[in-house]
């Protein structure tokens, strides 16, 4: 693994163990809650807000950690990897993550 990859999944993993941070805990939420709107799931559980995020490409955890994930132009790039993605989220398929910046 590259150590691009290795910092950014740091990143991710932080993100996802931090339990503590009230804007982090409501992303979570809101990334369920996205999982429904877009019809991924009827209802969504953390665990499947999970994969979401990490099957997002760099330039969404950048962004989002820069601006926060519910930010207007982060989400609409969370809104194009649901799209197109949208069949191996609902199969709980892992993606191979996307590195471009």
């Amino acid at each position: 693994m590259s150590y691009k990859h290795n910092n950014l999944m740091a990143m991710r993993q932080n993100y996802w163990d931090d339990e503590q941070t009230p804007v982090v805990i409501q992303e979570k939420i809101f990334f369920q809650q996205l999982l429904v709107e877009k019809d991924i799931f009827q209802t969504a559980t953390l665990e499947d807000a999970k994969h979401l995020f990490f099957s997002f490409p760099s330039i969404i955890i950048v962004k989002g950690y820069a601006h926060g994930f519910m930010h207007e132009s982060v989400l609409c790039l969370i809104d194009q990897h649901i799209q197109s993605n949208k069949q191996l989220l609902q199969q709980k398929t892992a993606m191979k993550i996307k590195f471009t910046l």
